[in-house]
């Protein structure tokens, strides 16, 4: 009896996955509400297909949020990060024209809204947002954005921020993010969640190695201790078959944004057993910073070896030699280094990129 009973009750759950998967599929767009039920969460990380609704359904709820009566953070303005200058210009030309979604602009009446420098009013005059490229970061550092006795709590949105393929890195994003966050809410977290909207590019973006997690298969991680909650958006068939009549597809190499697909290299990754720390290669002057090279070929991040030091930079308060740096990335150039695991992999080569000409 207690056998039959369990088979049921596993008949049940098999069930209830088949009809919700269905019911996925057949949704061509992607909504936040799922996510938005972790209370204790201030980083929502979304990662997905360009024109999954991602953007979209961020952008709709800033706006509920804001025009809310009942909601904590009724009129308090928000904030918007992209990646440099050039992209907050195009936005916000001709009053922000091309800010919102044009269903949102009918939704909330947003045809009237004015701009004045990084500022976007309502055409009664009261403060929307704030829109600030991330590449200036250091223009806000200082400026009075933060007031302890009215800050409520905010949101922000922080959209196409990550470098596409051929994209010439000038400015550390992770950087420059952290300190646009600080910037805004410094110590503040009750009420503020920051929105992370990532394309799928052949690279997932660098800046989920801040949480220390990077996914390889699509699902909702929760992770509590950095209070961030990671989407990993696969595609629905009912995406899949309207983006098949997109143009773009019909010249794509297979390189875009549109597939629900991250490569990762994981033949560089290795499993076994260390020995001996040979050098300890460093970045910086923080320790965070700094990677130790085990056996002569296996690259881990630092925890507190005691052995001889390379500085691949200039006045970190350590010698500098050209030629030992200079066959690091020969080396990394080869492939020749190994991984102990895949945040050391993807932050080792973020540091490199960072500081190669």
């Amino acid at each position: 009896m207690k056998k039959e009973k369990n088979a049921l009750t596993e008949y049940k759950k098999s069930m209830k996955a088949l009809a919700k998967d269905k019911a996925y599929q057949s949704k061509l767009w992607y909504t936040i509400r799922s996510v938005l039920g972790n209370w204790w969460a201030n980083w929502f990380c979304l990662i997905g297909a360009r024109e999954r609704g991602k953007s979209f359904s961020v952008q709709q709820y800033l706006l509920c949020d804001f025009f809310d009566k009942k909601s904590k953070l009724y009129h308090v303005p928000f904030y918007w990060f992209r990646l440099n200058d050039i992209a907050v210009k195009n936005m916000l030309m001709n009053n922000g024209a091309k800010l919102f979604e044009p269903i949102l602009v009918r939704q909330f009446g947003l045809e009237g809204i004015k701009v004045k420098g990084d500022s976007v009013f309502l055409e009664n005059g009261m403060l929307l947002c704030r829109v600030y490229g991330l590449s200036t970061a250091y223009n806000c550092k200082g400026a009075a954005l933060f007031d302890k006795k009215t800050f409520k709590g905010v949101n922000i949105m922080i959209d196409e921020f990550a470098l596409e393929k051929g994209q010439k890195r000038t400015f550390d994003v992770v950087y420059n993010l952290k300190m646009q966050v600080e910037n805004v809410c410094r110590s503040e977290r009750e009420n503020v969640r920051i929105f992370m909207i990532m394309n799928n590019t052949e690279e997932c973006p660098a800046a989920l190695s801040m949480f220390n997690f990077i996914p390889l298969k699509f699902g909702v991680y929760k992770l509590k201790r950095k209070h961030c909650v990671m989407d990993y958006i696969s595609n629905s068939e009912a995406y899949e078959e309207r983006r098949k009549k997109a143009l773009a597809n019909e010249i794509d190499d297979g390189s875009g944004n549109f597939t629900n697909k991250v490569e990762r290299d994981l033949s560089l990754l290795y499993g076994g057993r260390l020995y001996k720390p040979n050098i300890i290669i460093k970045f910086s002057k923080s320790p965070n910073d700094w990677y130790t090279l085990w056996d002569g070929r296996i690259i881990k991040r630092y925890n507190g070896e005691k052995v001889n030091t390379l500085a691949m930079k200039r006045y970190i308060d350590d010698e500098f030699y050209q030629e030992q740096v200079k066959n690091i990335f020969d080396i990394a150039d080869a492939r020749g280094f190994m991984f102990k695991d895949l945040m050391a992999q993807v932050q080792f080569y973020q540091e490199l990129s960072l500081i190669k000409k």
